[in-house]
């Protein structure tokens, strides 16, 4: 907010650059639970879908992937590994997930990174369940962020109200077993993980 330059969407298309939001912004006054209430704010405006741009972009050549499997925990389920060509697209999974991952879309765009989603379908359901969010470095393919629903993160307690609700509610044993399903794909695709 204070380094970054903003992207305008023109009315008659194209983009324009602008001052950072906040070019002023300090840490003087300033205390820790404030600055975490601003964050919290801030990504919720980053979540918004009414102020994306639509913008499309090309597979990143990383393949998808799917397997089956069955566990104790989940029973059988059918893994898929699928990226996200679209700002719309980033949209509905920032969306399913409650969190702000349509704010990589003009790095996608611009080809720096590649968002992919890790859902799971469980036997004699019709409909997948977004597990885990990935972004992938193209340039050094790296993967270098994997985030759950709320921001959790896979085999770690989750540190917020809304995250621990939801792994109440049976998410925790699907979020941690997509670390497997991801740590399978990264191996497949010889990539390398930094997150």
């Amino acid at each position: 907010m204070k380094f970054a330059p903003r992207r305008i969407v023109l009315e008659g298309g194209g983009v324009e650059e602008a001052p950072p939001l906040q070019e002023n912004f300090t840490m003087k006054g300033r205390s820790a639970a404030k600055l975490l209430r601003q964050v919290e704010a801030w990504h919720g405006h980053l979540s918004r879908e009414q102020h994306v741009e639509f913008q499309s972009w090309q597979p990143s050549g990383i393949r998808a992937w799917e397997m089956e499997e069955t566990t104790d925990e989940l029973g059988p389920v059918r893994w898929t590994v699928q990226e996200l060509l679209s700002s719309w697209e980033l949209a509905a999974e920032g969306r399913a997930m409650s969190h702000c991952v349509v704010s990589y879309s003009d790095q996608c765009a611009d080809g720096q990174t590649a968002i992919w989603s890790i859902c799971m379908l469980r036997k004699g359901q019709e409909e997948r369940e977004n597990v885990l969010t990935i972004a992938v470095d193209i340039k050094s393919k790296s993967v270098t962020q994997s985030r759950g629903r709320y921001n959790m993160q896979p085999n770690k307690l989750p540190s917020n109200r809304k995250a621990q609700q939801a792994a109440k509610n049976g998410y925790f044993p699907m979020i941690n077993r997509s670390d497997f399903v991801l740590r399978e794909w990264i191996g497949r695709e010889r990539l390398r993980r930094v997150d």
